[in-house]
């Protein structure tokens, strides 16, 4: 029991907000054009944006690991990265789980080790901003090579032509791997032309998935 709790409060503790001071008062503006000069060394692509939270700039949704970072500045000198993760919940032994933890690393110790990997990812970005706002010389991102015998990422290109030209007989779904609905969608012409426009709105938002839940997104 002391294990199970400890490690729920890890996996709190590894997706909870990052603070840091500055050593001078600066805007958000000054830290949306310092941050764009070195835009490659981020990940996901960011902006300013404003609306009910607030002016903050706003990193895009991690795919893999399905988080938002919001970077906000308080009192002129203090930097706060609130993540926003967006968990995709399904029901397993009457459990509410991380839908994408169960795809990505089965049942036990899934939800911790999902939230490990988000709180790596929370601690890249926020260090990469500390020192590209201190002045500090950082890299290019490098996107991790895919492992020998893995899968590669599907192609959102591919995917959206697929859909468009043929997704009244499901192609796109067996492009992606999901052969089970594939089949559905030859069978019923897409679920009577429904499937097929919702799956169509998906792709050109980023919400669709591969077979292992992976948003299949365009790339920047």
């Amino acid at each position: 029991m002391a294990n199970l709790i400890g490690g729920i409060q890890e996996a709190a503790m590894a997706t909870s907000p990052r603070e840091f001071d500055l050593p001078c008062p600066t805007t958000l503006e000054e830290i949306m054009e310092k941050l764009s000069v070195r835009a490659a060394a981020f990940q996901m692509p960011f902006q300013i944006k404003g609306g009910v939270p607030g002016q903050r700039i706003a990193f895009e949704k991690e795919p893999n690991l399905d988080v938002t970072l919001w970077l906000y500045l308080k009192e002129g000198a203090r930097i706060r990265i609130q993540p926003v993760v967006s968990e995709s919940r399904t029901s397993i032994g009457g459990m509410r789980v991380d839908k994408n933890s169960v795809l990505r690393k089965g049942v036990k110790g899934a939800t911790v080790g999902l939230a490990a990997e988000r709180g790596a990812y929370i601690d890249t970005v926020t260090e990469t901003v500390k020192k590209i706002l201190n002045g500090e010389e950082v890299a290019d991102y490098i996107a991790p090579e895919v492992p020998a015998g893995a899968e590669p990422p599907k192609d959102w290109t591919m995917t959206f032509l697929l859909c468009l030209f043929l997704g009244g007989i499901g192609v796109h779904r067996y492009y992606v791997g999901k052969v089970g609905t594939g089949v559905l969608f030859t069978l019923t012409g897409g679920l009577l032309g429904i499937g097929y426009l919702v799956d169509l709105i998906k792709i050109l938002c980023g919400k669709f998935t591969d077979k292992n839940g992976n948003y299949i997104q365009k790339q920047k």
